[in-house]
């Protein structure tokens, strides 16, 4: 019984967000989109609760979170004022680069959260979190794709030492 509360709870969670951030992005609101909101968001939302059972990912170690939140913003910034250059240079025939480099997370910090904080920045994006359905692993191998070799003060809080 427990467990069947828990999931409807995620289900619920997840519907109410997802309908939130829909409603954000229409100009006006009518019956007809509240109803295309609400039925899309059942769907994301079941499939959500689905992925996250299938992974039995959880959120893992909250240590760095309060400081990650609050470099969160100037990391996008930061990383909106890189891929302009970016964009510029490849426009002008240039090769805009990235690559895939090995990041460590940080002791006590949660891959779940740290890698969905990481990828909602335009500079970088987590592909791989290393054999993460192995028993007893740490999980704080992750690979990522960056935009530039620069580091942002979210990756400092986030990680350690260098990308190999």
């Amino acid at each position: 019984m427990r467990q069947t509360a828990a999931a409807v709870g995620e289900v619920l969670a997840w519907w109410a967000v997802l309908v939130g951030v829909n409603l954000m992005f229409i100009s006006s609101v009518t019956v007809l989109e509240l109803v295309v909101a609400a039925a899309g968001a059942v769907i994301a939302a079941v499939a959500a609760r689905a992925v996250h059972t299938a992974s039995g990912a959880g959120p893992g170690g909250t240590r760095r979170w309060g400081a990650a939140a609050l470099a969160w913003p100037g990391a996008v910034l930061n990383d909106i004022l890189r891929l302009s250059a970016l964009t510029a240079r490849a426009l002008g025939g240039r090769s805009a680069g990235g690559r895939l480099k090995t990041v460590t997370l940080a002791s006590g910090t949660g891959p779940a959260w740290a890698c969905a904080l990481l990828s909602s920045t335009p500079g970088a994006y987590v592909v791989d979190v290393p054999g993460w359905q192995r028993e007893g692993k740490d999980h704080r191998t992750v690979v990522a794709h960056f935009l530039t070799d620069d580091r942002t003060r979210l990756e400092d809080v986030l990680t350690e030492g260098r990308r190999r």
